[in-house]
């Protein structure tokens, strides 16, 4: 699904992309990089919701054992963090 990948000052266009077992970022501007997000389902620690701009619920935050928060805006933030809630359960069970 199309993501936008917000740092607090920048909007990095790109596909968040929910795996059997990992969940990743791909950059849609640059293709042949290695910086993309790849976090497997049991490192992550929280699934939020994250407000920009006083837009409450617009974007998702994940948070990884490692203390790293990573916010997604999307467009339906209620049923990503489920989503990825759900693949978390599976994984840790």
């Amino acid at each position: 699904m199309k993501a936008i990948l917000w740092d607090g000052h920048k909007q990095i266009n790109g596909e968040l992309i929910l795996q059997k077992k990992r969940l990743e970022f791909r950059l849609s501007d640059f293709g042949e990089t290695d910086l993309d997000f790849d976090v497997s389902y049991r490192e992550i620690r929280e699934v939020k919701y994250h407000s920009l701009y006083k837009l409450t619920g617009v974007a998702v935050e994940i948070i990884s054992e490692q203390g790293r928060h990573n916010i997604f805006i999307v467009d339906d933030p209620m049923n990503v963090k489920k989503a990825i809630e759900v693949r978390c359960e599976v994984m840790s069970g």
